[in-house]
C-alpha cells in the first residue's frame, strides 16, 4: 500500500510539474496588443456574429468597443464614441448594450455625469448595420439621481429604462421606435436606495470592474 502511495504521489508530482509553467500566461498582446489601456465596462455580441465584443471606456469620457476576431489580436477596436459629443466636464459611469429601440440591432446606452455633480444622464446611440449612428444618437430629457436600471418594464421583449429622476418621481422610459415615453413606474409612493442594488456606482477614485490602467 505505501509502494502504491508514493507511485500516485510520484505520478501527480510529474504530472504538475510539466504543466505548471502553462497554468498562467500572460495573453493581453494576443488579445488587444498595444490597445491594453482602459475600463472594461460591459460585454456583448454588437457585431451578431455570436461572439462576445468587448466595452471599453477610456479616459472616463470615451467607449471603444473591440469586436472578437479569429486572428491575433483577438479584440479589435471597431466603434468609437468620441469625447467630443459631451460636455467637456462630463464622465461616462456605465454602459448597457441592448436593443432599446426594438430594431434586432444591438444600441449602447452610456449613463453619464458631469464632474461634482450627482444628477446621471442617459445617452443611447443606435445600432446601424453591425455598427453605431454616431448621427442620431438619443439623450434622454429626464435626469436621474442614481444609475438607472435596465429591465423588460412591459413585458415586450425591449430593454427599458427604470429610476428614480429629477422630478423625484419613480418612472419607466419606454424608447420603442426610438421615441421616448415616460410612465410612472411605481404606483406607491417609494424611494429607491441610492446607490441601489443594480447600480453601476462610480466611487470618486474612479470606476468599478478595472481591465488596465489608462496611459
Amino acid at each position: 500500500m505505501w509502494i502504491f502511495q508514493c507511485n500516485i504521489l510520484a505520478f501527480l508530482l510529474l504530472f504538475v510539474g510539466q504543466f505548471n509553467t502553462f497554468a498562467l500566461q500572460d495573453v493581453t498582446a494576443d488579445l488587444f496588443a498595444s490597445e491594453n489601456y482602459g475600463t472594461l465596462a460591459a460585454f456583448g455580441d454588437f457585431y451578431a456574429d455570436k461572439q462576445t465584443d468587448m466595452f471599453i471606456i477610456r479616459e472616463q469620457s470615451e467607449l471603444v468597443i473591440f469586436m472578437a476576431d479569429s486572428k491575433i489580436p483577438y479584440f479589435k477596436p471597431k466603434a468609437h464614441i468620441t469625447k467630443d459629443i459631451f460636455r467637456r466636464d462630463t464622465i461616462i459611469t456605465g454602459v448597457v448594450p441592448g436593443d432599446y429601440d426594438g430594431d434586432s440591432q444591438m444600441d449602447v446606452l452610456l449613463t453619464t455625469q458631469i464632474q461634482n455633480t450627482e444628477l446621471t444622464t442617459v445617452f443611447i446611440f443606435w445600432g446601424n448595420n453591425q455598427t453605431l449612428d454616431m448621427s442620431g444618437w438619443l439623450r434622454l430629457n429626464k435626469t436621474f439621481t442614481d444609475q438607472p436600471l435596465v429591465m423588460d418594464f412591459n413585458g415586450d421583449m425591449i430593454p427599458d429604462i427604470f429610476g428614480t429622476t429629477n422630478a423625484d418621481l419613480t418612472e419607466v422610459c419606454y424608447l420603442t421606435n426610438r421615441i421616448q415615453v415616460w410612465r410612472n413606474g411605481v404606483k406607491l409612493s417609494v424611494n429607491l436606495r441610492s446607490p441601489h442594488s443594480n447600480c453601476f456606482h462610480r466611487p470618486q477614485q474612479g470606476l468599478h470592474r478595472r481591465f488596465v490602467p489608462d496611459n
